[in-house]
């Protein structure tokens, strides 16, 4: 039977920060290095990979990680209603399932936040799958005082638990502008004096991008072409379909009219419904793809900037290069040394 680690405590108190020393303790050896960021490196027993926390002055912490479970790894939990945490996936998925909410997974390129309210449930991370992923914890009356103390508006009410419950899962498109500064946290590898002040920094972005996502006035409900509610299931899971469809195809791109004979829709029924379901259109999120994989492939590996920009979809490195400068506001090799 596949063991269920517990977490169980109110969000920021001393008994929290207990419970996920033990749950490091019993999964990995730790590692903490001085620089601010403590890592705990699986054993090879639980798996490969490193849970990486860093605590910053906002009293928030950001907990990066990349890891690879060999077997089943599940977690319950269950937090008072004051828990604040905002998750993105960047590769792989993990398997919620959770009392109110109900079930999901949270798959690459999904941001999760849970709801205002107390939560119990079981994540679950599959047998030898990596999960790759940046998430932010705190607590909903410090996330207030942060942003008072920024000057921002409050956050505005949940509302409806169906709502909530489409954010916790993942579903949300107000919630993918998020995911930019997110990752950009997940690919920062540089150790340097400014280093927290980066973290800090895309801590800000990623709570900026929250606000003005959560604030986002919602189309007409009788706006059917620009609802999930106006979609068939079947349109719906077509729709998720494309961007892997884009991605498998990406040094040979197929038109909007491709995708729509694909998917059994007309052009303008596919874009309507891809930005009701990505809350961006096609070639955008499909743009976003390729040169988030390029920031990561620049850090993570020695390959040279022309082979990245092909393996991205790009036919020439001038192209890949005014695109990732335009887009990041660096070149590739500027990128690559500050963030290596």
């Amino acid at each position: 039977m596949t063991r269920v680690h517990q977490l169980a405590a109110k969000a920021g108190s001393t008994a929290f920060d207990a419970a996920y020393a033990a749950y490091y303790a019993s999964i990995a050896q730790t590692d903490d290095s001085g620089d601010g960021t403590v890592r705990h490196r699986l054993r090879p027993e639980v798996g490969d990979g490193t849970i990486e926390v860093t605590s910053l002055r906002s009293g928030f912490r950001v907990v990066r990680y990349d890891v690879a479970f060999a077997r089943e790894h599940r977690i319950g939990y269950a937090f008072s209603g004051d828990h604040f945490e905002l998750e993105h996936c960047v590769d792989g998925h993990m398997r919620i399932s959770e009392a109110n909410a109900g079930d999901g997974d949270l798959r690459a390129r999904a941001v999760s936040l849970s709801p205002r309210r107390a939560t119990d449930g079981v994540v679950a991370h599959g047998d030898g799958e990596r999960y790759r992923a940046v998430s932010i914890i705190g607590t909903w009356s410090g996330l207030e005082s942060y942003l008072g103390g920024l000057g921002a508006d409050a956050l505005p009410a949940t509302g409806p638990e169906t709502v909530a419950s489409e954010r916790y899962l993942g579903r949300s498109p107000a919630l993918r502008p998020v995911a930019g500064p997110l990752e950009e946290i997940f690919v920062h590898r540089r150790a340097s004096p400014g280093r927290l002040l980066f973290l800090e920094s895309r801590l800000m972005a990623a709570m900026a991008a929250l606000l003005d996502g959560l604030t986002v006035t919602a189309p007409a409900a009788d706006d059917r072409d620009l609802t999930l509610d106006g979609l068939d299931d079947h349109e719906v899971a077509a729709l998720r379909r494309v961007p892997e469809l884009l991605w498998r195809e990406r040094h040979a791109p197929p038109t909007l009219a491709d995708l729509a004979r694909a998917s059994s829709m007309s052009v303008r029924r596919l874009t309507t419904g891809f930005r009701a379901l990505y809350g961006t259109s096609v070639m955008e999120y499909h743009r976003r793809r390729c040169l988030d994989r390029a920031a990561a492939l620049l850090v993570e590996t020695d390959w040279t900037v022309a082979r990245i920009g092909h393996e991205v979809g790009y036919a020439s490195p001038s192209n890949f290069g005014y695109a990732f400068r335009r887009d990041r506001g660096t070149t590739p090799a500027q990128f690559r040394q500050a963030h290596s």
